[in-house]
């Protein structure tokens, strides 16, 4: 057998297909076809049963997230199918009641996790920005917290905190390593170390205040909302945390900095947000440092998430840029 690391990127899907076909016999379904959706933090397979129902299967990437963290997920999103009628992506529990597979196969290296999820219908609501969808997020950004603040995790639910810029386990500044420095120009590498040293003290002060933190989704942005008939359906918890309402509307708003309607937008996420829950001090300057944060995480992990060394320095340049001019906004 070939070795997975010298396999085509279309050989590695065909053998992770096996593997999920495999997983898939630890779930009450009859499966009549698997077949290949994306890989993005993650890869995912669709998969139709015999009964006509549809839904998602996905391999986990060791690098992103941990079991634990994978069981923060499924603890959150049982709760909320149990106690609202949110819409949101509903995982399907195991024969045995779990929600987390471990597979290993000949072929593939390391044990993989994977998850299964029911089908979210519809598009990308980044196809489909607008205030009135903006209002319906806001609301629905909302009831999640309403949830979240009430719920009482267990003590072996342990989720990570965004209490710095580098705030997932193992995650490291390569901007400044020898493998990938050369992507950066000296300038660069001090316009990122000078924001960290602006972020890292703000973000572990948050902790510090009386208010207690709760679960929040942590990536709520359009990549990660369906639309469908007019109706929002909040996708990929993979990435939450234990923080606060401000942490989750900032990244929501990041996503939209450069709308001609950013106002707009950002009044109507607010508008439907307070339909639901008091707003959170938010002052500009604090959102200008919690998108600071997110753009320091993305442009370090610019090293290795482009093919080309040429696209890579491209956005590392107009991060580096956009960084200088928000480091100096009030």
């Amino acid at each position: 057998m070939k070795p997975y690391n010298e396999l085509s990127f279309r050989g590695k899907i065909l053998r992770l297909r096996k593997l999920c076909i495999k997983a898939l016999d630890d779930y009450p379904i009859a499966v009549a076809r698997v077949r290949y959706l994306t890989t993005e933090s993650t890869t995912m397979f669709r998969v139709d049963a015999e009964d006509g129902q549809k839904y998602v299967i996905r391999i986990y990437s060791e690098a992103d997230s941990s079991l634990a963290e994978n069981k923060t997920e499924m603890f959150w999103l049982a709760a909320l199918a149990r106690d609202t009628d949110l819409r949101v992506i509903q995982p399907v529990a195991r024969r045995d009641g779990d929600y987390i597979s471990l597979v290993s196969m000949e072929g593939v290296p390391h044990e993989k996790r994977c998850a299964l999820y029911k089908w979210i219908p519809g598009t990308t609501l980044a196809e489909h920005v607008s205030v009135k969808n903006y209002h319906q997020l806001g609301a629905i950004m909302a009831a999640l917290h309403n949830h979240a603040e009430g719920l009482t995790l267990p003590e072996k639910i342990q989720p990570k905190r965004w209490d710095k810029t580098f705030y997932f386990p193992g995650e490291k500044a390569v901007y400044k390593t020898s493998e990938f420095s050369h992507l950066y120009t000296s300038e660069q590498i001090e316009t990122l170390d000078r924001a960290i040293d602006l972020v890292d003290p703000f973000l572990a002060n948050l902790y510090q205040r009386k208010e207690s933190p709760f679960v929040i989704h942590g990536d709520l942005h359009y990549w990660n909302v369906h639309i469908s008939r007019g109706k929002l359906y909040v996708l990929d918890f993979e990435d939450m945390v234990m923080g606060f309402p401000e942490q989750d509307i900032s990244i929501s708003l990041y996503y939209l900095r450069d709308e001609p309607a950013y106002t707009e937008l950002a009044s109507a996420f607010q508008a439907g947000y307070i339909t639901q829950r008091e707003w959170p001090h938010l002052p500009k300057e604090n959102l200008n440092t919690f998108w600071l944060a997110r753009m320091i995480n993305f442009t370090n992990y610019a090293a290795t998430a482009f093919d080309t060394d040429e696209d890579a320095r491209n956005y590392i340049t107009a991060r580096c840029e956009e960084i200088e001019k928000r480091r100096g906004i009030k």
